[in-house]
């Protein structure tokens, strides 16, 4: 049985970019809670600053979520060390670049460096995007331990087959095994048509979750680009991060 403070703490999973207004009872109804619990939970996290009122009867995200963004973003090691990187990046093939991270089954870009392309990257910073598709989530998933990987499999069986990423485990495995052995990932217009994304698996530190290094690129800058020096630049980038990240988590020690 899940305790208070999880259950209080999934009312945040109730709100997302679609669904950034909801009253009490749309929370009560999207999480399945009593409404004296649900009026409870949103009455503890409106008196933290976690949700704010407004319109009357409904309630968005609070200012202490934006709070605590900001203390991430100076205080996040793997941002700290990865920023820089990502800027040599952008700088080098003028494109964008995406680092992505893995917690909860969910892969979620925490940092957006926009390229000189105009292109159109829908998951920007603060979007999870589907594990199972494009670069950055297929990077993370091939480094994932096989019990994890079949976790994952067994729950989203059919948007993975619709993904074309197997119809059944064995071939899920083998084709997350072929990106492993590559230490890279190529997806093209998976996410959004006419795009490029080239990911990287990234290991900060041996006890954390994991997550990617990625380049989104135009398909007519993608096709002229040495492709070979591209992914060798990407994984030394991936593994400059790693090292980074260590040195800056030594010296917070």
């Amino acid at each position: 049985m899940s305790s208070s403070l999880t259950r209080m703490l999934a009312v945040f999973d109730a709100f997302s970019a679609e669904r950034s207004i909801l009253t009490a009872e749309d929370i009560m109804a999207r999480l399945g809670y009593s409404r004296g619990t649900a009026y409870r939970y949103v009455r503890e996290l409106v008196a933290g600053g976690f949700l704010t009122r407004v319109a009357g009867s409904a309630y968005t995200l609070g200012p202490r979520i934006i709070e605590l963004d900001y203390a991430i973003r100076q205080g996040d090691p793997v941002l700290n060390a990865g920023v820089p990187v990502m800027q040599a990046l952008r700088k080098k093939f003028e494109c964008d670049v995406l680092l992505a991270s893995f917690y909860n089954d969910r892969v979620v870009v925490t940092h957006h460096e926009r390229g000189d392309d105009g292109i159109t990257v829908s998951f920007g910073r603060g979007r999870a995007m589907p594990v199972y598709k494009g670069a950055p989530s297929k990077a993370i998933l091939s480094a994932l331990p096989p019990a994890k990987q079949k976790k994952i499999y067994t729950e989203l069986k059919p948007a993975i087959a619709a993904a074309a990423m197997g119809s059944s485990w064995e071939e899920f495995r083998s084709k997350l095994a072929v990106i492993k052995k590559q230490g890279h990932c190529i997806s093209l217009g998976e996410l959004d048509p006419g795009n490029v994304g080239v990911g990287v698996p990234l290991s900060p530190e041996p006890a954390s979750a994991g997550g990617s290094l990625s380049l989104v690129i135009s398909r007519a800058r993608y096709e002229i680009l040495d492709k070979a020096l591209l992914i060798e630049v990407l994984a030394a980038a991936a593994r400059q991060v790693e090292n980074l990240t260590r040195e800056v988590s030594r010296a917070a020690e």
